[in-house]
This record gives structure tokens, C-alpha cells and sequence, in this order.
């Protein structure tokens, strides 16, 4: 049961979804399609035997484009080598996007697993212990044998090969099978306590034919093919006129400094608990999320020694601790300023790090300096880890803004959007790099640390939300 929708590579996030499927000979193929009709690209699933075991192979290839860009392909091959006991031993995975390379490699040994990350900025290291009954395989042995009658519930530990992290998986059975042993299932996917993604499930005699992954304001189907259709050719698929959500109201500029409240409903009555920051307050109760926004609406992140601990270390998406980004923050951790000043000061210092639009992939705050283009991703993962290198807590938030002007087309809308919180002067306060600055029509639905795998949450959490409301709010007086 291999994963068969790795990371798609759209606009301002990372489409992350995980499926499944178990080639019937040595080799499957699955075309991705959006449900408003067009094709994306494809995915391939191959089984080598060796003497010793045997190696697992998925290649995917995506085709993409972006309004006034040229058209390009994200290509991403992925190798799980296993020992004749079906036990991983290695992980090794390469992505390219135009002339951008990254290859990362895992290796297994008992309960560690040594990541070691190269792109051409250079090599990351990390170990990761492994809880007790980690899978590999993605549920594939649950899967295969699984009777939803007898048990409708699977759920177990998954250690994923696109993000190099352990995540919580249940899958529910939607209903019985029928005649020819079809049914559906719904896939969970938790990392810690915190949802992250939601996937639609079809299962035939153990093994996954299709899978529906929400996005934004589009669904994305990978289904079971062939070769000739799945390797098709086909236009580039049009990402932001697709995803972006269209607003029921025009929002003023007065509107959006101010306080704004905005009501969700919860879609299919999947409901789950929505980030708070130091500018967003949440409610949530009866099936819907009550959002307030404002400056200083909001409880912020937790301010205790682990938290602010954590939100200081060197990741391999914020290379705080590289000489090059200690170098461009060492003089302004020193000077004799507050802590908001130095954010502000930061992100001047690395506008010109961004001066070339690029939508394609997402990339880390090392790779952004070396590239010099990025979009909203690459902006908050940039700020936050100068942030860090300066001494100053930071995180990355991802959920949607709005745009009243056009877009890529696309106008009075809500898009795909990261920004930077960061604990200044003893609270958590918002700093957006890719717009200059954060307004009240900013909504966090995932708090991370740059990772691709926080990024796409916040695009499968906005399929589950429908937008009810949007008022705003005024002091009495006004």
C-alpha cells in the first residue's frame, strides 16, 4: 500500500497528500486529475526483487503553470529499499524542479533513522528516535487483510518518506463493501494532536484504486490506470485560478486594519481545533469556528521555557545556526532596539533575497538565499529563520489572506498564504515579508516550522471549512 500523491508543488503551499496502492504485478500507474476537469500529471509505481529483499519505486511528474510564467515539470522519485522481512532499511528520495535539485536519504536502524538532506546549498543532518510500532509501509499489510464488517477502524504509527517524520494515521471504513468488494474509507492523518489532512479513500480487495484529496477550493483524484493514459499528454494545469476561494463580501483597506470576525462552518462534520495567535482569537462550538482578528485579539502561542525553547532551534527548513544567516542577523541582534523593531529591521534585510517572483516548489531559508526568488513560502521561512538567528523566537503560520485587488487573475478572493509569527517584547506578533505587512484578513489554520508538511495542512484543512460570515467589528464609539 504505497503512498501514491507525494508533494504537489502549487502556488504559495505544498499540496501533501498520502495514499495508497499494491502494484498486482511489478508495476501500476495512476493518472491525477483535478475535478474541475483538467489533468496534473501522473504516478508510477514499480517493484524490483533483489536476492536480499526487495526496492519499492514511485515516480511522479507534475505539470504545472503560473499566469504570465512558462510552463514547467516537478518530478519527484522515490526508492524504499526492504529486506526479505519486509523491514525498511533505507529511504532515498530526489525531487527536481527546473534546474532545482533536492535528494534526501534515510537510513533505518532499529529505532533510529539517520536523515541527511542535500540541495545546492548544502547538507542537513538529523536523527529521529522512533516510537514503538512505527510502520513503513504506510498500513499496507493492515490494509490488505483488513474486513471493514469485523473492524471498522485501522490506526496506527506511520513514518512518512516525503516528510521524514513520524505522523498518526486512521483510516475509517465509509460502509460495507459491496458485490465486487468496493467501499470507501476515510484517511486521517495527525501529527501529534494536530490534524493535518483529510483523503477519501477507494478500496477493492485490499488494495486502493482511488483517492480524493480536498485542496483548497479544488479536489484532486489519483486513480488507478494504465500507461498510455496516464503518461498523456496535456496542458499545465492552472494552479492559482483553481485554489483560490472567492470571498461572498468586498473587504476595504479601513476594514482590514481594523477588527474583523469571520465564521466558519465545518464540511461533512469534520470539526477540529484551529490555531490562536497573538492576532487571532477562535471559538469553536456547534459544529462552526467563530475567528476574531485584530491586533492583540488573540491569546498568541504558549510563552513558557520548552515553547520559546523550541521555536529557537536550528531546523532543516530554518538554518538559524548557518554562518551566512548568522552573518546578515549579527548586527541587528545587537543593536539597542525592542525585539518588534529588530523583525521589522530583519525583514528589510531580506527583501532583496525575494526580488524574483517564483511559485514553483518550496524551498528553505538557506535555499532562498542562494536562489533569490521565492513567494510567501520562501518570505515567512526566511524571515523566521533571521528571526531565530537573531535571538528571537519565531514560527510559520499558513492558512489564506485576502486579495481585494486581482491575483493571477483572481480578484475579492481568498489565497494561499505563510507569514511569521514571532515572541517580541513578551508577545506573539505577526510579520508578513511577502505583503509588507499583516492585516486582519490573515487566517492561520497550521502553526510549523517551515516544513512542506505544515504548509499543505493549512490547503487540506481550508477543503473542510466553508465561510458562513464576515463582519466587522467596532468600538462602541465608532
Amino acid at each position: 500500500m504505497r503512498r501514491i500523491l507525494g508533494l504537489l508543488a502549487v502556488g504559495c503551499v505544498l499540496i501533501g497528500a498520502s495514499a495508497f496502492a499494491q502494484p498486482a504485478d511489478n508495476s501500476s500507474w495512476y493518472t491525477i486529475m483535478a475535478d474541475s476537469g483538467p489533468m496534473l500529471g501522473h504516478v508510477s509505481l514499480e517493484v524490483i526483487p533483489r536476492s536480499d529483499g526487495r526496492d519499492l519505486i514511485e515516480s511522479q511528474s507534475i505539470y504545472l503553470r503560473e499566469s504570465g510564467g512558462l510552463p514547467h515539470r516537478a518530478r519527484t522519485r522515490t526508492v524504499v529499499r526492504e529486506n526479505n522481512e519486509g523491514q525498511a532499511l533505507s529511504i532515498e528520495s530526489t525531487s527536481t524542479m527546473g534546474r532545482f535539485r533536492t535528494r534526501t536519504r534515510a537510513r533505518i536502524s532499529g529505532a533510529r533513522v539517520e536523515v541527511e538532506r542535500e540541495t545546492p546549498s548544502g547538507q542537513t543532518r538529523e536523527t529521529i528516535i522512533l516510537p514503538d510500532n512505527v510502520r513503513f509501509d504506510d498500513g499496507d499489510g493492515l490494509v490488505q487483510n483488513w474486513t471493514p464488517e469485523a473492524l471498522t477502524r485501522l490506526e496506527f504509527l506511520n513514518f512518512d518518506s516525503d516528510t521524514m517524520a513520524v505522523e498518526r494515521i486512521v483510516i475509517e471504513a465509509q460502509g460495507a463493501p459491496n458485490e465486487a468488494g468496493r467501499f470507501s474509507a476515510l484517511r486521517w492523518r495527525y501529527d501529534g494532536g494536530q490534524l493535518r489532512g483529510v483523503a477519501r479513500l477507494v478500496l477493492e480487495h485490499g488494495r486502493v484504486v482511488e483517492v480524493a484529496q480536498p485542496m483548497f477550493g479544488e479536489t484532486f483524484r489519483t486513480r488507478l490506470s494504465d500507461r498510455a493514459t496516464a503518461q498523456r499528454a496535456h496542458p499545465p494545469y492552472q494552479v492559482i485560478p483553481n485554489m483560490a476561494q472567492r470571498s461572498p463580501y468586498r473587504i476595504s483597506a479601513e476594514a482590514r486594519r481594523g477588527h474583523l470576525r469571520f465564521r466558519y462552518e465545518f464540511r461533512e462534520g469534520v470539526g477540529f481545533p484551529l490555531p490562536q495567535t497573538g492576532e487571532q482569537r477562535v471559538r469553536v462550538e456547534n459544529g462552526s469556528a467563530t475567528l476574531d482578528i485584530c491586533e492583540g485579539c488573540g491569546p498568541g502561542l504558549g510563552a513558557d521555557g520548552a515553547t520559546l525553547a523550541d521555536a529557537s532551534r536550528s531546523t532543516a527548513w530554518l538554518q538559524s545556526d548557518h554562518p551566512r544567516l548568522r552573518a546578515m542577523a549579527a548586527a541587528i541582534r545587537e543593536y539597542d532596539v525592542s525585539d518588534a523593531r529588530k523583525m521589522e529591521l530583519l525583514l528589510e534585510r531580506a527583501i532583496p533575497y525575494l526580488e524574483a517572483a517564483d511559485f514553483n516548489g518550496h524551498y528553505s531559508a538557506l535555499d532562498t538565499l542562494d536562489r533569490r526568488a521565492g513567494d510567501c513560502t520562501e518570505a515567512a521561512v526566511l524571515l523566521a529563520a533571521l528571526g531565530r538567528a537573531a535571538g528571537i523566537p519565531t514560527r510559520v503560520a499558513s492558512g489564506v489572506s485576502y486579495s481585494r485587488e486581482s491575483y493571477h487573475g483572481v480578484s475579492n478572493a481568498f489565497i494561499p498564504h505563510s507569514w511569521t509569527l514571532a515572541y517580541v517584547d513578551g508577545a506573539w506578533r505577526s510579520f508578513d515579508l511577502s505583503l509588507r505587512e499583516f492585516d486582519s484578513a490573515h487566517i492561520a489554520l497550521t502553526i510549523g516550522d517551515g516544513d512542506p508538511s505544515s504548509i499543505a495542512a493549512a490547503g487540506q484543512l481550508a477543503s473542510l471549512l466553508r465561510l458562513d460570515s464576515i463582519a466587522e467589528v467596532r468600538r462602541r464609539d465608532d
